[in-house]
């Protein structure tokens, strides 16, 4: 009987997501052909995001008394604005989007949480996120400008990594939620490292890797916040 319910409930879930990855589908279909005008690319960028917001929103959740949605929420808007600004941008550095995503990451840094602090974790990252800024600093190492910006945004997306496998990685106290938001952090970290080699060292021959991965990230980051078994964003 149990077995049956916990069934019925991820279809349900599944259900919620057919608008994420019909669009997911769209955009890797339509996006990539050369007669597809820039404002449409934009849109069908950050539209599989959009309905993220409306998978949570599915949930009935009240946005006023649930902190996680909130941050979960202005997470995925600042995704999708950095998503329209890295598109429609003519030139090889975005600061906006740049920008934009850098916010998204401190709410999801907040969402997460300090607790479990677990500094092996953290230090675990520290050494991922340092061999690639070596690995980077030599494509940056006549774009000056761009080193700092560079430096601040892997911080803040190695922060909320750590964040975000504070709960799993190195610790026996773990759960499916809390590895579906590892996994989504550690894969933000490919798509936009991968993003960054491309745009600064090398252009990386299978492109849609990074869309990949960033999908698949943000549905992992929004999934682990969402209690599937109660249908209730975890306070």
């Amino acid at each position: 009987m149990m077995a049956l319910k916990w069934n019925t409930v991820w279809l349900q879930e599944l259900c919620r997501f057919i608008p994420f990855l019909l669009s997911v589908c769209i955009y890797f279909v339509l996006a990539p052909q050369s007669s597809c005008p820039l404002w449409m690319k934009a849109l069908l960028k950050c539209l599989p995001i959009l309905f993220l917001c409306t998978y949570i929103l599915a949930h009935g959740i009240n946005m006023c008394t649930h902190s996680k949605a909130q941050k979960l929420i202005a997470g995925l808007l600042f995704s999708a604005a950095g998503d329209i600004f890295r598109t429609t941008s003519t030139q090889l550095y975005t600061f906006q989007g740049d920008s934009m995503f850098g916010i998204a990451h401190v709410f999801y840094i907040g969402m997460f949480g300090a607790k479990p602090l677990n500094l092996l974790a953290g230090f675990f990252l520290v050494i991922i996120g340092t061999m690639y800024l070596l690995f980077l600093n030599r494509c940056l190492w006549d774009q000056k400008p761009f080193q700092w910006t560079a430096y601040i945004y892997i911080s803040l997306i190695g922060t909320m990594a750590w964040r975000a496998s504070a709960g799993t990685l190195f610790n026996q106290h773990w759960s499916w939620m809390k590895l579906f938001g590892t996994i989504g952090g550690m894969l933000f970290m490919v798509s936009d490292f991968t993003y960054a080699v491309s745009m600064y060292c090398f252009p990386v021959y299978n492109s849609g890797l990074i869309a990949a991965t960033y999908y698949l990230a943000q549905m992992l980051i929004t999934l682990s916040t969402v209690n599937t078994e109660n249908k209730v964003i975890r306070k």
